[in-house]
């Protein structure tokens, strides 16, 4: 029989030695035929199909649709120097695609084995995960067949020990209503600590009890809301005209602009500001030529800023300020002309619209319960259009500031994302798997244009720019993005050890902050702090409530008082420099205060005389500047007292833990404060018809106010305690005057969730 010259006899032989040593038929004795090289991807090879080996996928898989199923694996037979003695085709849940095929050998290769083994290992803790709750004793083996792992709460009658880990520690969550009426907020959100703070909804109950005039005063509030109807409640056709036409004077509006820059501007830079400013110049010259795109832009910019301004009386329209009803008709104004414009052609301008659009509702309180929702959609669509990925990949030509502001506008998108999911208490989007684009680069806007080829070289980051914070918290952005899942787990369980790391970290990165001396940085400075800051709240409120010794709770305490001191005094120096942009945007006073409350009620007044005197110190004087802040925000919105009221009752728990005697007088004076704001948005109605034509009841004015003054009015009587207690029961039992939910949710009654006894009540039903 004729062979092949070019394959050599004594190789052939070798071959065939090598074959059957291998084979498991070997060893009876009967010969096997050489085992021709898989070269056909794996689900030809299954259909015993031609396949054309194209790459990424062949032919066939991408005809059928079924590219994510193209996967070329070798057989392991066959590669003598493989490292792997067997592969398994089944792709698991967890297994994604591989695009690159498996080869046995070269150093090229290297990364392909490495992803398939990676992958192979997620498969493998999955069945391993499968197999030890297939183990569970009942009655959680009864609910073994659920594809979702199960928590330690989510089934009655299951102990800790049998998931695998201690559990020392209820998941904190806030879930509100009935039927499908229902509000979630998870284990990050500022009023989880609610659940955990003894007697406080006993306490807030009782004060409703005894002092029902703030039930009178909502009542009130709601007759006004009924006689107006808000800004931005009906949806219109808006048409360029129109956007035009909200423009006021010019020169209100460069203090907005110029406001915006000083504030916001450093922070979510998004903006090339040489090329803004020069059509902003030539808008001016020419309104009616002017591009509808930027003047959209420039009632955004005006729009995030109103809650700001100082310059004018703060008059109300029902229970919100005049400012933020102009800031609600500019933004629903621009959101109602973008829903008709056309997603084919778009240009820079409609990405930092939409960025703006979501920012600024979120600086004026507009539809804050769905910042989240709207943020993970705003996250999406930079997503589509590719901004996560490195702009050096896109194939046509593009400028170095485009390629730039791709960079500025997803890194603000990912910020504003993340926090909001912070905020809200839930897992943010997972694109840290497929982002690669580069952090903004820390340069001048001067010394870049549309004609240059490329970035000049990017400045340290001690020299400040108007890119610098993107910059710099884009070293911190994966673990921070890492914290807010791990915390926003249902079933992670983390050790004294891991909250210690995550500290360390969190530390280093907070050293690492430039200290920049120019004064526009002061916003960008205190914020990176701020942001960095909320994660060390979050891990040690959990540590102190897990804490299996007296050392490891004293150190989290100790981490506590320190972080929401700097918190708050960090707001105040912006506060006394008259910047409130913060105080606005941020919600972590309002997280500081509980955190400080938590530690100062669950505390043992006779166990430890050194914390008691940190507390003793600290306490009172953090919640009283929270407390402050919350009342000025409310001013500005003229909405947000839950919030307020939130630390008003914490404060007044604390203080009759430590005085009980003068329990009742803490409770009347948390109602003073939260009743004050109230006031002052009744007595300045923008339409003072509003408050004549109904059954409103407002204390009498002694003298007219200043029209320029912020302040509460002071001249405002407060209400006496035994006057507030004559009849109780015919105005807080009265339905008209207030909705039982609504008192649910400031007694704190409805906030808690236990699956355990939902799982009761279900057993009991079905029983029945």
């Amino acid at each position: 029989m004729p062979r092949d010259p070019f394959l050599p006899e004594s190789a052939t032989a070798m071959e065939t030695v090598k074959d059957r040593t291998r084979s498991p038929d070997a060893v009876g004795g009967s010969d096997r035929k050489r085992r021709r090289k898989v070269l056909s991807c794996y689900d030809c090879r299954r259909r015993k199909v031609q396949c054309d080996r194209a790459m990424p996928a062949c032919g066939r898989c991408v005809k059928a649709g079924q590219t994510s199923n193209c996967l070329y694996i070798d057989d392991p037979l066959e590669s003598a120097s493989a490292d792997v003695t067997s592969i398994t085709p089944t792709r698991g849940p967890l297994e994604g695609h591989i695009s690159r095929p498996i080869l046995a050998q070269g150093p090229e290769n290297v990364l392909s084995r490495l992803e398939y083994q990676d992958k192979r290992v997620k498969q493998l803790e999955a069945a391993l995960a499968r197999a030890a709750q297939s183990q569970l004793p009942d009655p959680v083996h009864r609910l073994k067949t659920s594809k979702v792992p199960l928590t330690p709460e989510s089934v009655a009658g299951a102990q800790p020990n049998d998931f695998g880990a201690t559990v020392t520690d209820k998941e904190t969550m806030l879930l509100r209503g009935k039927s499908f009426k229902t509000h979630f907020h998870g284990t990050t959100h500022p009023g989880g600590l609610i659940a955990h703070i003894p007697d406080l909804s006993a306490f807030t109950k009782e004060t409703f009890e005894n002092f029902p005039t703030l039930s009178r005063i909502r009542h009130d509030i709601r007759v006004l809301e009924n006689r107006v109807e808000p800004a931005g409640s009906r949806p219109q056709i808006v048409s360029e005209d129109d956007l035009k036409a909200l423009l006021l004077a010019k020169e209100e509006v460069d203090q907005h602009i110029q406001l915006y820059m000083e504030n916001y501007g450093g922070i979510y830079n998004i903006l090339h500001l040489p090329t803004f400013w020069k059509e902003y110049n030539e808008m001016w010259a020419d309104i009616s030529a002017a591009r509808p795109h930027f003047v959209a832009l420039v009632l955004l910019l005006s729009a995030s800023v109103q809650c700001l301004t100082t310059s004018h009386p703060w008059l109300y329209t029902a229970n919100s300020s005049t400012a933020r009803e102009r800031a609600i008709t500019y933004i629903e104004a621009v959101d109602d002309w973008m829903d008709t414009q056309s997603q084919k052609h778009v240009t820079v301008t409609d990405f930092q619209i939409r960025f703006l659009l979501l920012f600024s509702r979120q600086v004026s309180a507009r539809k804050y319960k769905r910042t989240w929702t709207e943020a993970g959609t705003h996250i999406r669509y930079c997503m589509c259009a590719g901004l996560h990925r490195n702009p050096e990949y896109l194939r046509k030509p593009t400028s170095a500031l485009d390629k730039e502001l791709r960079r500025r506008i997803w890194g603000a998108s990912a910020e504003l994302e993340l926090q909001a999911s912070f905020d809200r208490g839930m897992v943010p989007e997972q694109w840290t798997y497929q982002t690669d684009c580069s952090a903004p680069t820390n340069i001048s806007d001067e010394d870049v244009s549309q004609e240059s080829d490329q970035l000049p070289n990017a400045k340290q980051l001690e020299t400040w720019t108007m890119s610098s914070y993107l910059a710099t918290a884009s070293e911190s952005l994966l673990l921070r993005h890492m914290l807010t899942t791990t915390l926003n787990n249902i079933r992670e369980i983390l050790s004294f050890d891991d909250i210690k790391r995550y500290t360390e970290e969190i530390q280093t990165h907070l050293e690492k902050i430039p200290e920049w001396r120019m004064s526009s940085s002061d916003v960008a400075s205190a914020l990176l702090s701020l942001t960095l800051r909320q994660y060390l709240l979050a891990l040690h409120d959990r540590q102190v409530r897990q804490a299996q010794s007296s050392t490891e709770r004293g150190f989290s305490r100790m981490i506590l008082i320190s972080t929401a001191t700097r918190i708050v005094d960090t707001h105040k120096a912006l506060i006394k420099r008259g910047c409130y942009a913060l105080e606005v945007l941020c919600s972590d006073q309002l997280r500081a205060a509980l955190s400080i409350c938590h530690i100062a009620v669950t505390l043992d007044l006779h166990s430890d005389n050194t914390m008691n005197r940190l507390i003793e110190k600290h306490a009172s004087q953090i919640m009283d500047d929270v407390i402050e802040m919350l009342t000025d925000k409310c001013i500005r919105f003229g909405r947000e007292q839950r919030q307020l009221w939130i630390v008003l009752a914490s404060r007044g728990l604390w203080k009759s833990v430590r005085n009980p005697n003068q329990r009742i007088s803490y409770m009347q004076e948390a109602l003073d404060k939260i009743s004050q704001p109230y006031y002052k948005i009744m007595a300045c109605q923008e339409d003072p018809t509003l408050r004549e034509n109904g059954d409103i009841t407002i204390p009498a004015r002694q003298k007219d106010p200043d029209p320029r003054t912020n302040m509460i009015l002071d001249y405002l009587p407060t209400v006496d305690v035994d006057r507030s207690r004559d009849g109780p029961s015919s105005v807080v039992n009265d339905p008209t005057l207030l909705d039982l939910d609504e008192i649910a949710a400031w007694t704190f009654e409805d906030w808690n969730f236990n699956p355990a006894e939902l799982q009761e009540v279900f057993s009991g039903s079905y029983q029945s």
